[in-house]
């Protein structure tokens, strides 16, 4: 069985299996599985039905080889339906998996998978505010709520929002305003409704929390580049992560979460090091550095560093791990930042 997002989240509350790094065979996404002998694997099967280029150009081949005759170059943020995956050439040797696309192969450390889900807006909630989800491959954020309006940001799958109004549009569809992911506040852009998804409150509850806090621990191992949560000597979830890389190394040692966030606009760095990330998913910071497990939608390398320090995630694994470990946030915060003794130790080697 491959765990996307969806089967992650339906079944995050109750899992009891211990989870182990999945074969290559999905190495496109959420890299955790149950670990369960006698289950099948559908290796052909692609993690989600869409893909989103991720770099500025990437090379369709008429098979999953570096040989292999070349049909087109896509480029960054082309959408194509992801038909399966195979093994292919590891044209990053971490990576052997190829997604078949009607006009060929796509090397998959450069293809999101995402998916196109719209839903009904709900302007009654949205004045409430409440945590919104990117469910469509990207969205237009503008300044006013009319796809007229001044292009302020394009916003991909995955990225987390603070919703804060509902607004009747000039196109006559209902818009959301967004603040926390982008902006400081509620007072930002307008995205249209339906493309976002609601995120209720109970898929941010704490997961396990009937273990006491000094039996849970998460060990990130710089070597294989794999994240491992444990209770006690007990493997609750392990996904392959991407960490650090040159002078951006992770810090090694034991650390424990003292912050997090719902989402975080992240930028930093110069030059063609720049950064400027909107909506980075489910934060939990565990350096004063800022250092942190984090939701990455710009990328689908994971297995190898390359981050400017953060470990990156799969954004549903970064939602467990944020629920997971202490301390715990609620819903309609924006942040917490607790010195705890009892917080979720985190373990770099």
């Amino acid at each position: 069985m491959l765990w996307t997002r969806r089967t992650l989240l339906k079944h995050a509350s109750t899992l009891a299996a211990a989870f182990a790094i999945a074969p290559f065979t999905n190495l496109g996404y959420l890299l955790a599985e149950e670990l369960t002998r006698d289950q099948p694997q559908d290796a052909d099967q692609p993690p989600e039905p869409l893909g989103r280029i991720t770099t500025g150009r990437l090379a369709i081949r008429t098979a999953p080889r570096r040989d292999a005759q070349l049909v087109r170059y896509a480029h960054y943020d082309e959408v194509f339906t992801l038909l399966a995956q195979a093994t292919g050439d590891a044209l990053l040797r971490h990576n052997p998996v190829w997604f078949k696309v009607e006009e060929g192969w796509l090397y998959s450390s450069f293809v999101q998978p995402v998916r196109r889900e719209f839903h009904t807006p709900e302007p009654v909630l949205a004045a409430q505010g409440f945590w919104g989800q990117v469910s469509v491959p990207f969205v237009e954020a503008r300044a006013q709520p009319s796809p007229q309006a001044r292009l302020v940001r394009r916003l991909y799958y995955t990225s987390v929002y603070r919703v804060s109004a509902a607004v009747m549009g000039e196109d006559g569809q209902w818009w959301y305003r967004i603040g926390h992911g982008l902006v400081w506040g509620n007072n930002g852009p307008y995205v249209p409704a339906s493309h976002l998804r609601r995120i209720p409150p109970e898929e941010l509850t704490p997961l396990h929390a009937e273990v006491p806090p000094e039996r849970k621990r998460i060990e990130v191992d710089l070597r294989r580049q794999v994240v491992t949560a444990y209770e006690d000597d007990r493997v609750v979830l392990t996904a392959r992560a991407a960490t650090g890389f040159g002078r951006f190394q992770t810090p090694r040692g034991t650390h424990r979460i003292f912050r997090k966030r719902m989402s975080s606009r992240m930028i930093g760095g110069e030059g063609r090091d720049f950064y400027d990330l909107p909506g980075v998913p489910f934060p939990s910071y565990f350096t004063a550095s800022a250092v942190a497990f984090h939701g990455a939608y710009w990328h689908n390398d994971f297995g190898r560093q390359r981050s400017h320090g953060c470990v990156n995630l799969p954004a549903p694994v970064a939602q467990w791990i944020w629920r997971w470990t202490l301390p715990q946030m609620g819903y309609d915060e924006i942040e917490i930042r607790r010195s705890d003794p009892q917080a979720t130790r985190v373990i770099v080697f």
